[in-house]
C-alpha cells in the first residue's frame, strides 16, 4: 500500500510533464535558488536531506516541497523561475519543486569529503534495511489481522459488542521486539479488561519477522487491517 501511494505521487509529479532533454537539477540557472535554500534551511534539516537516497526525495514533496512552492512558484512569485521550467516542459508546480530539491541534494552531496561520504553511505544502508523491515512488518500485520478478524468478532460479540467492532481496530498500538515477539499491546479506551484479555490472547499469537536495527518497533493501527510503523517518521533523524 505504501509503495503504491508513493508511485501515485510520482505519477502526479512527473507523469504529466514531458521528460526533459537534460538533467535540469544540474542547470546553473538553479544555483541561486540552491544557495538561498542552504542559507534558509536549518543545518539539521540540510543534514537529513544530504543523507537521503535520491529515490527518497519524493518524501519531501509535502512540507519542504510546499515551502518551496509557496516561496517561488505559486502565484507566479518568481516569474523567471516559472518561465525556466515551462521552457523545459515542466508545467506542474509539484514537478518544479522536485527538481529544485534534487538540485539542492546534488549540491550538498558534491561537497562531502571521503569520510563524510562514507558516513552518509553507511546511514543510507541502515535506512534502506529499516525501510525494508518496516514494509515487511506492516504487511505481516495486515495479513494476521485479516486472518484473525472472525476471532476478534467472536470476542466482541461475547461481550455484548457488535461483531464488526474489529473494523475499528482491536488495538491502538503494538510494540514488537526485534525477535518478532509482541512485547506490549496498547488498547483503545473503553474496552473492558475482560475483552482486552480475550483480544490479547489472539494478538500475542502474532508472529513477526525479526529485524536488526531497532530494539523495538511500534505498529500503529491506521484502519483495519492496515498498520503503519511509527518509526518511519524518524528514519532520517540523527
Amino acid at each position: 500500500m505504501q509503495c503504491l501511494k508513493q508511485l501515485a505521487i510520482c505519477a502526479l509529479l512527473l507523469g504529466s510533464d514531458a521528460a526533459p532533454g537534460k538533467d535540469l537539477a544540474e542547470d546553473p540557472f538553479l544555483r541561486p535558488y540552491v544557495e538561498q535554500l542552504k542559507r534558509s534551511t536549518p543545518a539539521d534539516d540540510l543534514g537529513r536531506i544530504t543523507a537521503m537516497n535520491k529515490t527518497e526525495l519524493i518524501l519531501l514533496h509535502h512540507g519542504y516541497g510546499t515551502y518551496i512552492r509557496n516561496r517561488w512558484i505559486h502565484g507566479d512569485r518568481d516569474p523567471a523561475l516559472v518561465k525556466f521550467f515551462l521552457a523545459h516542459k515542466i508545467n506542474h508546480p509539484d514537478g518544479m519543486s522536485v527538481v529544485i530539491i534534487e538540485a539542492l541534494w546534488r549540491d550538498l552531496n558534491s561537497r562531502l569529503g571521503p569520510e563524510q561520504r562514507a558516513s552518509v553511505e553507511k546511514k543510507r544502508a541502515v535506512v534502506a534495511r529499516k525501510r525494508k523491515a518496516y514494509e515487511k512488518l506492516e504487511s505481516e500485520c495486515e495479513v494476521q489481522l485479516t486472518k484473525a478478524r472472525n476471532e476478534f468478532g467472536r470476542h466482541y460479540a461475547s461481550h455484548g459488542r457488535p461483531s464488526d467492532s474489529a473494523l475499528r481496530g482491536p488495538f491502538l498500538k503494538l510494540l514488537v521486539e526485534k525477535s518478532g515477539r509482541v512485547r506490549k499491546i496498547v488498547f483503545l479506551e473503553g474496552d473492558s479488561p475482560e475483552l482486552k484479555a480475550g483480544l490479547a490472547k489472539v494478538i500475542n499469537g502474532f508472529i513477526f519477522s525479526p529485524f536488526s536495527d531497532d530494539e523495538v518497533v511500534t505498529l500503529d493501527m491506521i484502519n483495519f487491517p492496515h498498520c503503519r510503523v511509527a518509526e518511519r517518521d524518524t528514519l532520517h533523524d540523527r
